[in-house]
């Protein structure tokens, strides 16, 4: 069993997501809301990670290191 939280949510958001799960869409309003969390949460976790690629490419440590790779296997790509 999860942890139990209240909300305060808009009436036209609570609306459509009861008729989501009225649908079938989900199987509870809660299963609505831990999807809805955990979707967002993904995408906060891909921003971080494209913010932390972004960094790092402009890191002359980082190219220089992503240069000595490439250099070091080469040819093992023929393999």
């Amino acid at each position: 069993m999860g942890n139990k939280a209240t909300f305060v949510i808009d009436e036209d958001i609570m609306r459509q997501a009861r008729e989501s799960v009225k649908k079938g869409v989900f199987k509870s309003l809660s299963a609505l809301v831990e999807n809805a969390i955990k979707d967002e949460l993904e995408k906060i976790k891909r921003e971080q990670i494209r913010k932390e690629i972004l960094q790092a490419s402009e890191d002359p440590l980082f190219i220089s290191d992503i240069k000595e790779i490439e250099e070091d296997f080469k040819y093992s790509d023929f393999e």
